[in-house]
């Protein structure tokens, strides 16, 4: 069926407007000068041929801007005469890359979890076969969170992962992450929302003495931040209790503890007797996973030395009679309490006693010393004579975290000596030991002396007993910020 030239100008000025220069308008009566086709509509689009990739390869000979819909790759495509280019890329070796997140924020609770990972996919979009992107990451985290990405390069389109890993000192609130990818001269990014919930903050600016933290109102259901500010002491007051104590806390709170001042276990008191020294007391129980930043001091308490004490009282109805030999063990560092064998009970004593010394209070290798006291009594009583000699040694204290000593030679009778004295005639003063008194009193002394075989000096306590995770090693430490062992 043929058409007149009459009536294909009527279908034309139907739609549009043929204009002066030459060029047709659809919807509009002044097409744009410079477009052969303009069209206007509020409520329609321009919709091009719509090909699949084998049906766009299937075409012959395309022309050189020749534009398709590729409804594989759901992406409008023009041929620039070598391959079909994405109307978004330049020629038939760029690329371009898009980002995806799993989700648009995630959550760092700090209690359930200390890190996270973020799927991140990568879409590569390119006109020809696959080429390699290199990735980078800026964030908003201070130094205290660490964030990686598993590979840094992938060719073609894949996943990579986001890994965070914080501690307690990050500041809880929300913090940014921004993924980039190069691909061509294409650079893509992508920012993802990371919160983190805030910790407990505890603030030690005051001296303490037996500091429980779960008396502080502190239960662990969020983690908690412990900070002891420079120049304060937290104090054992009983060898028995460590100084700074969390049990009773949540045993899966993660703790942080930054200390600046120092934590001090008690010495051990001295005994009054022949008996084991008195422990020092350990400076930090932790039941929970525990980071730690020391700038100051953790020292257990010095166990005590250990006293050469003997003493019996006797009553005598209307008063009492008590008999001592006594050299006083040295208190462990600090404020341990050398012993005073002295018993305040009775009315008279005889005999002597040396007190041990106390230990200072801070740290100065000032543990409290024991004694040697030597008791001499010359005998002139005719036909006896001689000297009584007793010396008796004490143990020293032991200095912070270190035990208390046992003394060489407790108890020491060689000063003693007794002998019958008689004025023979014709022969003159003869004098001779007191048959048996040589073995009585060594064997007083050996008896006393094999006591201190099976007793020990009082130990050293821990510098930090732990149940959980801590981020110092297990062992023994003698530095300045750590003395005492490590351990469970």
């Amino acid at each position: 069926m043929k058409i007149s030239t009459l009536t294909l100008l009527a279908l034309i000025l139907s739609f549009g407007v043929l204009g002066q220069n030459r060029n047709v308008g659809i919807n509009t009566s002044s097409p744009d000068p410079s477009a052969v086709l303009h069209l206007e509509s509020t409520d329609q689009g321009l919709l091009v041929p719509r090909l699949t990739v084998v049906q766009r390869d299937a075409i012959v000979a395309p022309a050189i801007g020749l534009i398709i819909y590729n409804t594989d790759d759901t992406q409008e495509e023009i041929y620039n005469g070598t391959c079909w280019v994405p109307s978004y890329l330049k020629n038939c070796t760029d690329c371009f890359s898009d980002i995806s997140f799993t989700q648009a924020s995630y959550t760092i609770d700090r209690v359930t979890n200390m890190s996270i990972s973020i799927p991140t996919a990568i879409n590569q979009s390119t006109s020809g076969g696959p080429i390699p992107m290199e990735f980078a990451i800026t964030h908003t985290f201070s130094p205290e969170t660490k964030v990686t990405l598993s590979q840094y390069s992938l060719t073609g389109s894949g996943n990579v992962i986001i890994s965070i890993e914080t501690t307690v000192f990050e500041p809880g609130g929300d913090y940014y992450i921004s993924f980039f990818s190069t691909c061509g001269s294409f650079t893509t990014t992508k920012t993802v929302l990371v919160t983190i919930n805030p910790c407990q903050q505890v603030v030690v600016n005051i001296n303490q003495n037996n500091y429980n933290l779960v008396a502080q109102g502190v239960t662990g259901a969020t983690c908690v931040v412990v900070t002891i500010n420079e120049g304060v002491t937290i104090r054992s007051i009983n060898a028995t209790v460590p100084a700074f104590n969390t049990t009773g806390i949540n045993p899966a709170c993660n703790m942080g503890i930054i200390n600046r001042g120092a934590v001090f276990g008690k010495g051990g008191n001295a005994p009054l007797t022949i008996v084991n020294g008195q422990n020092g007391s350990t400076a930090m129980v932790l039941v929970s996973p525990t980071e730690i930043r020391n700038s100051g001091m953790i020292y257990g308490g010095g166990g005590s030395g250990v006293t050469m004490g003997l003493f019996q009282s006797v009553n005598l109805g209307p008063f009492s009679l008590c008999f001592s030999i006594g050299a006083g063990g040295g208190g462990g560092m600090p404020n341990g309490v050398g012993a005073n064998v002295t018993n305040p009970n009775c009315t008279i004593t005889v005999g002597f006693s040396e007190p041990g010394e106390n230990a200072g209070p801070n740290y100065d290798d000032n543990e409290g010393e024991g004694v040697s006291q030597t008791f001499n009594q010359a005998i002139a009583l005719p036909p006896i004579q001689g000297n009584i000699g007793i010396t008796a040694n004490s143990g020293d204290g032991g200095d912070f975290a270190e035990p208390g000593e046992l003394p060489t030679t407790p108890l020491d009778f060689s000063n003693t000596s007794l002998q019958i004295c008689l004025n023979i005639p014709f022969i003159g003063n003869v004098c001779a030991p007191i048959p048996g008194f040589g073995a009585l009193v060594n064997g007083i002394q050996n008896t006393v002396n094999a006591q201190f075989a099976a007793i020990t000096g009082g130990q050293g306590g821990m510098a930090i007993q732990h149940s959980a995770p801590i981020s110092m090693p297990d062992g023994n430490n003698q530095s300045y910020s750590i003395r005492g062992l490590i351990g469970n």
